[in-house]
C-alpha cells in the first residue's frame, strides 16, 4: 500500500474481531515502526514500549479502567482489540515533551498497521485511570518509576478499512 492511500484508510477503528490476534510477524513490524518514530533530542533512553497480547491481563486492563458514557452504559475502552501497545517514560520533563514522544511512536504503529489492513485505534482517555491503579501497572511490568503516556489498541477490524470522506471538515489557513 502507498502511503497516501495508508494516510487515507487511516482512521479509528472500534470494533475488532476479539478472537483472532495479530501474528508475531506483524506485531514485529508494528514494534519496528514504533522504534522509528522521532523522539525529541533522541530520547531512547526513558522512552518504553510495552506490548500486551496476555488475553487475562487486556480483561484486567479492561475491567479496571472501564469508562462509562454520557447516557451511563458501561464501554470497553480497548473496543475489544487483542492487542494494546503501551508508552510509557521513566521521566517526564518540565514541559512533559515525553507525551510528545509517546504520541509519534503510537501514530507511527497506527499508520504502519494501517499500511498492513489492520484496525487500530488510539487510546487515550482510559489511561488516567491506569495511571491511579497500581495493581494493574504492576502487571504490566514497567521500567521503575515509568508514567503510562500513551496507548494504541490493534487488531483485525470487523469490517475492512476503507476511505474516509470527511477528510477536509476542520480549518486550514495559510499565510
Amino acid at each position: 500500500m502507498d502511503f497516501n492511500q495508508t494516510l487515507a484508510l487511516r482512521q479509528s477503528t472500534r470494533s475488532f474481531i476479539k478472537d483472532r490476534q495479530i501474528t508475531e510477524e506483524e506485531t514485529d513490524v508494528l514494534i519496528k515502526a514504533a522504534l522509528a518514530a522521532p523522539l525529541a533530542m533522541g530520547d531512547t533512553k526513558c522512552t518504553h514500549l510495552t506490548v500486551v497480547q496476555n488475553q487475562d491481563l487486556l480483561e484486567k486492563i479492561r475491567a479496571g479502567v472501564q469508562l462509562t458514557r454520557k447516557d451511563g452504559s458501561k464501554m470497553d475502552p480497548l473496543y475489544g482489540a487483542p492487542t494494546l501497545f503501551i508508552v510509557s517514560s521513566t521521566e517526564l520533563s518540565e514541559d512533559y515533551i515525553e507525551y510528545c514522544n509517546a504520541a509519534c511512536v503510537v501514530e507511527n504503529i497506527l499508520l504502519a498497521a494501517t499500511a498492513m489492513g489492520l484496525g487500530s485505534c488510539y487510546i487515550w482517555g482510559c489511561l488516567r485511570k491506569l495511571r491511579a491503579r497500581a495493581d494493574l501497572l504492576a502487571l504490566l511490568n514497567l521500567p521503575e518509576g515509568a508514567t503510562v503516556l500513551s496507548a494504541a489498541a490493534v487488531g483485525y477490524p470487523q469490517t475492512p478499512l476503507t476511505e474516509r470522506k470527511d477528510r477536509d471538515t476542520f480549518g486550514v489557513t495559510r499565510l
